[in-house]
């Protein structure tokens, strides 16, 4: 695709909002959400509902875990931060809600 094609498929069309760029710390946040979903502590947008899946939960935070472990020693301090805190803040939210 060239530059100018993948300007057109970026931008937003009439109604929609632009898109984030994709960084460690959006993709961090977006497992994070799910997580959050997974414990009950938010809505699931698609059901509306609050439904605790502690199996997921433990899946979700597992594979931010291993994110974390592959990408030391490449992350900014402010992603080093940001995955770090999120990381002890879903550890602690899951324990909570299993024990």
């Amino acid at each position: 695709m060239s530059g100018s094609e993948a300007e057109r498929v970026e931008q937003p069309g009439p109604g929609e909002r632009a898109l984030p760029e994709p960084t460690l710390i959006v993709h961090v946040f977006h497992l994070a959400a799910q997580v959050g979903m997974a414990l009950g502590e938010t809505e699931n947008p698609v059901t509306g509902t609050r439904d605790t899946d502690l199996r997921a939960a433990r899946f979700l935070i597992d594979t931010l875990a291993m994110l974390e472990q592959k990408t030391r020693g490449n992350r900014t301090p402010e992603e080093e931060e940001y995955v770090a805190g999120v990381l002890t803040n879903l550890r602690m939210a899951f324990v909570r809600k299993s024990g």
